[in-house]
């Protein structure tokens, strides 16, 4: 499992942003309120104007929420796009409420089928969603127009490995065809 939530991060260091960029995934960098150190992680969210919008069914125990609440300047990648935002944990109901919403039309069996989990209850229905949202922390990061990213964003330090091992393969299927053409 955690090899499946750190796939983005592996693909954007790839090179390879622009295919996780078709998905509502984006890679949040935050600094890390001890250390200092850049903290990369992806997460879904969902859009809305220029605000994205965050889940953490974790609530202010995951460790991006923590960072984030500590220092609120955040860097943004989405696809091939980078922004620099600030981050607010949002304490308004009709807000959490719009956002539960978002995440809900685009896929209601996937979040109901882990609010259900999270209340332990066999399963939620539409209007219980919206009055269980007080479990999740929801977080808004609102673009700061302009601004260069105050944090490092993820780089694309792994870009060589494709052409290489595509060389790679290249190289090897040639000899394989070579050394059959020899034995014929």
């Amino acid at each position: 499992m955690r090899l499946v939530i750190r796939l983005p991060i592996a693909l954007y260091r790839l090179g390879l942003g622009i295919v996780i960029g078709a998905a509502p995934v984006m890679i949040l960098t935050t600094r890390g309120r001890r250390t200092g150190l850049a903290r990369h992680t992806a997460l879904e969210y969902r859009q809305h104007g220029n605000k994205f919008y965050l889940v953490s069914v974790w609530g202010e125990r995951a460790q991006w929420v923590k960072n984030l609440i500590a220092e609120p300047d955040v860097t943004i990648q989405v696809g091939h796009r980078t922004f620099a935002a600030r981050a607010r944990v949002v304490d308004d109901s009709g807000e959490a409420n719009r956002v539960t919403h978002l995440y809900r039309r685009q896929a209601p069996y996937l979040y109901d089928t882990l609010l259900a989990k999270l209340i332990s209850e066999p399963s939620v229905f539409p209007r219980q969603a919206m009055e269980e949202n007080e479990t999740l922390t929801i977080v808004r990061l609102d673009r700061l127009s302009d601004a260069p990213p105050r944090i490092p964003p993820l780089r694309s330090d792994l870009a060589w490995v494709l052409p290489a091992v595509t060389m790679f393969m290249t190289a090897l299927l040639g000899l394989l065809v070579a050394a059959r053409t020899r034995r014929t």
